[in-house]
């Protein structure tokens, strides 16, 4: 770098920038009416952040109980019981995008994650397991 001139952003900087980028998809939004839950009566279901830094296969939160889900949210907290979950499901390699609507029961103070069964060229089915 030439003398007398200085970058824009230092280091610090950049790196502060970088995290912010890769946690711009690591929002967790709550689902529910009313004031928030203690951990032990509430669910939490976990998708991919909206960043995949390369994942070869990306599921993503579309919606919950008919509620659409902003891009953000990579984490939904919910009351227990029976909820409907619309979720995509991206194969990088190809572009492939499956849809899958899962109807599934979640029980207080626990956390799940969606988990794919995909090829190297589709997503075949979508699974909340519990953590």
């Amino acid at each position: 770098m030439r003398e007398g001139v200085r970058p824009l952003f230092g280091k610090g900087a950049s790196l502060l920038l970088l995290a912010a980028v890769l946690c711009a998809g690591c929002v967790t939004t709550r689902i529910y009416d009313g004031p928030p839950l203690p951990a032990s009566e509430r669910a939490i279901v976990r998708a991919d952040p909206a960043v995949s830094a390369g994942l070869p296969v990306q599921v993503r939160l579309r919606q919950v109980d008919g509620r659409d889900i902003s891009l953000q949210t990579s984490a939904v907290e919910l009351a227990p019981g029976i909820h409907e979950l619309l979720v995509d499901c991206r194969v990088a390699e190809t572009g492939a995008v499956g849809r899958f609507d899962l109807e599934v029961e979640l029980a207080a103070g626990a956390e799940y994650r969606l988990v794919p069964t995909a090829t190297g060229r589709n997503c075949e089915a979508v699974q909340l397991i519990r953590q």
